[in-house]
């Protein structure tokens, strides 16, 4: 009972997520800003605007449903914690299960939906367009993103993350024979986290704040949140699928090697916010079906064609 709590509250569940999403936060920031010559915020900034939106008043406009705004971004979150506690860390996983990859990305799908819903709930024509625009992304990026992902579990014959990472211990790490894979589940990772270039429902130059221009307050710091933890989880679940690392008996240096292939996907997801420019929507609807579909559909061929 006791050890459970711990896994649920404390690591890797409610806490340590939630540590390592504002910690992401922190170091994007950090990073954008020496692309930019800029200095960066402290170590502390994404916990004390977190702190300084819980303080601020909650509005929405008159015809918003409440309580369904309120129970959206609560929902994600708890979507998204829940997911976060199938992925291991480092090889641990208390709660791996064959299949637990499936209910990951069935997890991870609830914020894009919420998302949506965030914007059609909020009536005010930026945030009905923000929403429409997430959905439009979604079925954009979606389906080269799930099928990316199932090149490693038609490798490993196991649709468990913690089974993918340990057949990578005999086979290699995926990523050496699957790069096409890699590259597009890290497209639609970006697409899922709605970052540039993939920014689209929530363009401040465009449609001010997107699904989320109505929303302040906690309502806002809740969905900030769910970004952050979302991206986490993603981050983890790219490195177990794709960079399968030599199996250490020693915990601190496995803990050390993740953090390592954290930092290098972090890096990269912020290297690409500071390079890209922004797509348009039709641009991204276009090189989602007439691009990412047929290249992982030919990538995950080759994957079966390895093990046939």
């Amino acid at each position: 009972m006791i050890e459970g709590l711990f896994y649920l509250l404390l690591f890797p569940g409610l806490v340590f997520q939630v540590v390592c999403g504002l910690g992401f936060e922190w170091v994007d920031r950090k990073l954008l800003a020496l692309f930019q010559r800029r200095v960066g915020p402290p170590w502390y900034q994404p916990l004390a605007d977190m702190i300084k939106l819980f303080g601020k008043e909650d509005l929405l406009p008159t015809q918003a449903n409440d309580l369904i705004a309120s129970l959206l971004p609560l929902i994600s979150l708890s979507a998204v914690l829940t997911a976060g506690l199938y992925v291991p860390i480092a090889g641990f996983s208390p709660f791996s299960f064959e299949g637990d990859l499936i209910v990951i990305l069935f997890l991870m799908s609830v914020p894009t939906l919420s998302y949506y819903l965030a914007g059609i709930l909020s009536i005010g024509i930026y945030s009905v367009l923000g929403g429409g625009r997430s959905l439009l992304q979604y079925f954009s990026y979606e389906v080269p993103f799930l099928i990316a992902l199932s090149g490693p579990a038609v490798a490993a014959g196991s649709w468990s993350v913690e089974g993918i990472m340990n057949a990578q211990f005999s086979l290699g790490s995926f990523i050496l024979f699957q790069p096409l894979g890699f590259l597009l589940a890290l497209i639609g990772l970006i697409g899922k986290l709605k970052r540039d270039p993939l920014d689209i429902p929530s363009a401040k130059s465009e449609v001010i704040g997107g699904s989320l221009t109505e929303y302040t307050g906690a309502k806002l710091a809740f969905w900030h949140l769910v970004m952050n933890v979302q991206a986490v989880v993603g981050i983890f679940l790219m490195i177990n699928l794709f960079l399968g690392w030599t199996k250490f008996h020693n915990p601190a240096i496995a803990l050390a090697v993740f953090v390592l292939e954290v930092l290098l996907i972090t890096g990269v997801l912020s290297t690409t916010s500071a390079v890209f420019a922004r797509l348009r929507i039709d641009q991204l609807a276009g090189f989602g079906w007439r691009i990412l579909v047929p290249l992982s559909i030919a990538q995950l061929t080759f994957v079966i064609l390895m093990g046939a």
